[in-house]
């Protein structure tokens, strides 16, 4: 049995995408979840600070190609660091309140249920940013 996986194929792209976005989001999902219910969370300090550290310095250089002041580098650089680094910490908290018990706490159908509604979700945010951003790059 060959199985070939061709990655020319668009909906074999879609799904791999979708789906990878999907399980991100539900993640996340846990992740928020097991914050407030411990009122903590697994990944150490100074990992976030690297973090946010290395994903600042890669947005302000972004920015700063892409045209934007120094100033308007600066303040990109730190929203998109903010925001990569609470997804990553909230990614990582709920893969670990995944492992611990938290898919049968919520249970498996609502799981399957919400992994479906993110799947739709992220195909339709991926076909409206292609759509935006058509020629552009």
């Amino acid at each position: 049995m060959n199985m070939d996986v061709n990655t020319e194929n668009p909906f074999v792209q879609a799904l791999a995408v979708s789906t990878t976005m999907a399980i991100f989001m539900i993640g996340v999902a846990f992740g928020l979840m097991s914050m407030a219910k411990s009122g903590s969370t697994p990944v150490p300090m100074p990992v976030m600070l690297l973090i946010f550290a290395v994903i600042f310095i890669a947005g302000s250089v972004y920015f700063e190609s892409r045209g934007a002041d120094y100033m308007g580098s600066l303040v990109g650089g730190s929203i998109v660091s903010l925001t990569a680094t609470f997804s990553a910490t909230a990614f990582f908290s709920g893969i670990k309140y995944a492992l611990e018990g938290g898919i049968t706490a919520v249970g498996p159908e609502q799981v399957v249920s919400a992994l479906a509604l993110c799947m739709i979700a992220s195909m339709f945010l991926i076909r409206v940013l292609q759509h935006k951003f058509k020629g552009s790059f």
